[in-house]
C-alpha cells in the first residue's frame, strides 16, 4: 500500500516539477525520476509513469502530441530495466542524454503516421534545438540528482526496494 502511494506521488511530482520548470524548454527532471524509480521499483515504476502521462493529458489536453507519451516514457522504463543493475552515474547520465536527443524523433512518429513524411520530418527538424537542450538538461540532472533521488525514494518507501 505504501509503495503504491509513493509511486503515485512520484508520478505527480514529475508532473509538478516539469510544470514548475516550464520556463526552461525541455529541461526538466522527468528522465532522472523515471531512471531512479525504475532502478528502485523495477517494472512497478510504470504506475508512476501512468500517473504522469495522465496528468499531462488532463491538464494540457489529449492532443496528437500526447500519443507519443504513451510509448516514450514507458520506453525509458524498458531501457532502464535492461541496465538496472548498473549504478554508475555517468552511464545513466549518458543514457538520459541520448534519450533526450532522440526525444523529438520519437515524438514525431504520430505526426509521421497522421500527416506523412513531410509532417513527421518537419516536426522533428523544427524541434532539434529543443532536443539538444533536453540532452544537456537530462545529462546534468542525472549526473547531479540520481544518487540523491535514489536515497530519497528508498527513505520514502520505507524498505529496501527491488
Amino acid at each position: 500500500m505504501r509503495e503504491m502511494a509513493v509511486l503515485g506521488m512520484l508520478g505527480a511530482l514529475m508532473f509538478a516539477l516539469k510544470a514548475a520548470m516550464m520556463a526552461l524548454p525541455n529541461i526538466h527532471p522527468v528522465a532522472v525520476f523515471i531512471i531512479a524509480g525504475t532502478i528502485y521499483f523495477g517494472w512497478r515504476m510504470l504506475y508512476a509513469v501512468a500517473v504522469y502521462v495522465m496528468l499531462e493529458g488532463i491538464v494540457y489536453g489529449f492532443g496528437i502530441w500526447w500519443i507519443s507519451y504513451l510509448y516514450i516514457w514507458p520506453l525509458l522504463v524498458c531501457i532502464t530495466m535492461m541496465f538496472r543493475k548498473t549504478r554508475a552515474r555517468l552511464f545513466w547520465a549518458v543514457v538520459a542524454a541520448v534519450f533526450g536527443l532522440c526525444f523529438g524523433a520519437l515524438c514525431a512518429i504520430p505526426y509521421l503516421i497522421s500527416g506523412g513524411w513531410a509532417a513527421g520530418f518537419s516536426y522533428w527538424l523544427s524541434g532539434i534545438p529543443f532536443d539538444i537542450a533536453h540532452c544537456v538538461g537530462n545529462f546534468a540532472a542525472v549526473l547531479v540528482l540520481l544518487p540523491v533521488l535514489l536515497r530519497v525514494i528508498e527513505a520514502a518507501s520505507g524498505k529496501n526496494g527491488k
